[in-house]
């Protein structure tokens, strides 16, 4: 059963920031009904149906958040990346205030990042990856790895998304907390070329599926590294090859649709706070 993702507008964490809306934003759903604000009037986002939500953790339980970013970094990135670099030191104290504005409280916040481009144009730097940062003790590493990263090569318009989200699936995830919950976050303007796993750089081989089916079936295991209804995906992408098969297909999916090669520059920083919000 799925509700209605509100949409960004007045979010805590615009407010508190100050921070303008940039273009349109879309809305999205999720398992949950967790905000009472009113929608706005946005396009709706495509969402996968039969969201399984786990029950809220009782009080005196903890609950630990795990987040994984999946960041296009080709050059036509660069308003949504200088957005993340912008605000990476002050994610964490903005995710808490939306997450307080909705009736949440989570006692272990960690995050990490996967960086991706086209690894038939750009080789070993297709894929870069940071371990996880716990926040807020560690997020001058966050800011740190974030501000490192450069937007620049892609090659053709599809980009090696599948292999970040695939990275992104098998991550580390927490075993602390009563109740674990884990996102992963999906930033792109492009398509996805079709799972490559004999083009992959050696440092990446074996972590990847051979094919859409494969990866489809790590992200359905009940056994799997995802488990059965913690998991999040959430994906700002145009529709296309790729990204429209995962939000057919997939569970727990919420595909926030984009114009293709824009660079997100229609994706502001407050539709993805309450994102993350309306999915914890």
């Amino acid at each position: 059963m799925t509700d209605a993702i509100p949409g960004p507008a007045g979010t805590p964490a615009e407010a508190a920031a100050g921070l303008p809306t940039v273009g349109e934003s879309a809305a999205g759903a999720t398992a949950e009904p967790v905000s009472d604000a009113a929608a706005a009037p946005v396009a709706p986002a495509v969402e996968q149906t039969g969201l399984a939500a786990p029950p809220p953790a009782p009080r005196g339980l903890s609950y630990a958040v795990d987040i994984v970013f999946c960041v296009d970094v080709t050059g036509s990135m660069t308003p949504i990346l200088d957005q993340v670099k912008a605000n990476a030191l002050r994610f964490y104290g903005d995710v808490q205030s939306n997450l307080t504005a909705k009736g949440k409280a989570i006692d272990e916040l960690r995050v990490r990042v996967v960086a991706f481009r086209d690894i038939v144009a750009d080789g070993e730097a297709a894929l870069q990856e940071s371990p996880f940062f716990e926040l807020p003790a560690e997020e001058t590493g966050f800011s740190g790895f974030v501000n490192s990263l450069v937007a620049e090569g892609g090659g053709d318009a599809p980009e090696s998304g599948l292999e970040a989200v695939a990275l992104a699936m098998t991550s580390p995830w927490t075993t602390r907390g009563d109740r674990r919950r884990q996102v992963i976050v999906v930033w792109t303007d492009q398509p996805t070329h079709s799972l490559d796993a004999p083009a992959l750089p050696p440092a990446f081989a074996g972590r990847v599926p051979a094919d859409f089916s494969a990866l489809t079936d790590v992200w359905e295991d009940p056994q799997g590294p995802l488990g059965s209804s913690s998991k999040r995906l959430i994906v700002f992408a145009p529709d296309g090859p790729g990204w429209s098969d995962i939000s057919a297909v997939w569970e727990n999916v919420v595909h926030h649709p984009s114009q293709a090669g824009n660079g997100l520059s229609d994706i502001d920083y407050g539709t993805i706070i309450d994102s993350i919000g309306n999915s914890v």
